[in-house]
């Protein structure tokens, strides 16, 4: 379909009925879930969303060089840019990976999909080793998978659909077993910025920050459970927010609810909430 690209057969057939494949801006491949009606990666670039929205903001570049050994869980691997980046430090030190996915066709087709360092991709398929570095696939929902881990990470990416589309890797209770996992200089990232989400975070007592794009904007959240890791935090603005109808979270006591109940959930919540609305609290910081 696209120069450079090797589609097995199988995969391809897969591909049509699920998914649709294209090239985003910087001239890697995305995917588009059918279903969802959700992409997996940026328009402008899945490359350098990986590197901008993971990479950057967990400091893992001097994580690597500062350890002979990190711990990386990458929730929702996907077509596997954020592990693959990752695992480009691997000269630095050795790099150990969950990489938790429910779809094993996304797993094998990032086994072969383009990527810029090919030992990264032979190394996915077993044919090279990059020092004593490891991956480790759970092929299952992801609330299933952080219940068998035991493992403390230094970093956690979490890269699910957005929560507005599929809330159920976005709850309360998964971010409490996302505390349990993370290492006590760890940090856990993500592209979401959305209210609920870091209310999630701050309900947990993690610590909440963020990093800005060029036009100044909020684009991904950054917690932790030191606070000397948040280079730069929430604002009172983004607090008070936050702290209104539009930051109530999604809610999953044991980890198994639908989607569909979660949204009735949190909309009988909101609706029957006494906290005050997101255009009340705006209309009265402006």
């Amino acid at each position: 379909m696209f120069k450079g690209v090797n589609l097995l057969p199988f995969l391809y057939n897969y591909f049509m009925k699920n998914a649709q494949i294209f090239k985003t801006d910087d001239g890697s491949i995305g995917l588009y879930n059918k279903e969802l009606d959700e992409i997996y990666h940026s328009r402008e670039g899945a490359q350098k969303e990986s590197i901008e929205k993971f990479i950057i903001p967990s400091d893992f570049e001097q994580r690597t060089k500062n350890s002979s050994l990190v711990r990386l869980l990458d929730i929702c691997y996907g077509i596997g840019y954020n592990s693959k980046n990752a695992l480009c430090f691997y000269k630095n030190c050795d790099i150990l990976i969950d990489a938790l996915e429910w779809d094993n066709e996304l797993i094998e087709y990032s086994k072969t999909s383009d990527f810029y360092l090919p030992e990264i991709n032979e190394f996915l398929r077993g044919e090279k080793k990059l020092g004593n570095s490891k991956i480790i696939f759970h092929i299952d929902d992801a609330r299933k998978s952080v219940l068998k881990l035991k493992e403390q990470y230094d970093v956690i990416f979490l890269d699910a659909f957005a929560p507005n589309k599929l809330p159920t890797l976005w709850s309360v209770e998964f971010f409490a077993q996302l505390k349990r996992l993370l290492a006590p200089k760890g940090v856990l990232v993500t592209y979401c910025s959305a209210q609920p989400v870091r209310k999630a975070m701050s309900l947990n007592g993690f610590f909440v920050g963020k990093m800005l794009d060029e036009k100044n904007h909020s684009y991904v959240s950054i917690a932790a459970l030191d606070n000397k890791l948040i280079k730069l935090p929430l604002d009172n603005f983004e607090i008070g927010l936050m702290n209104t109808r539009a930051g109530i979270p999604y809610r999953d006591k044991n980890l198994n609810s639908s989607a569909d109940e979660m949204f009735e959930l949190r909309n009988f919540e909101i609706k029957n909430s006494k906290l005050e609305g997101a255009s009340a609290y705006l209309k009265k910081v402006r």
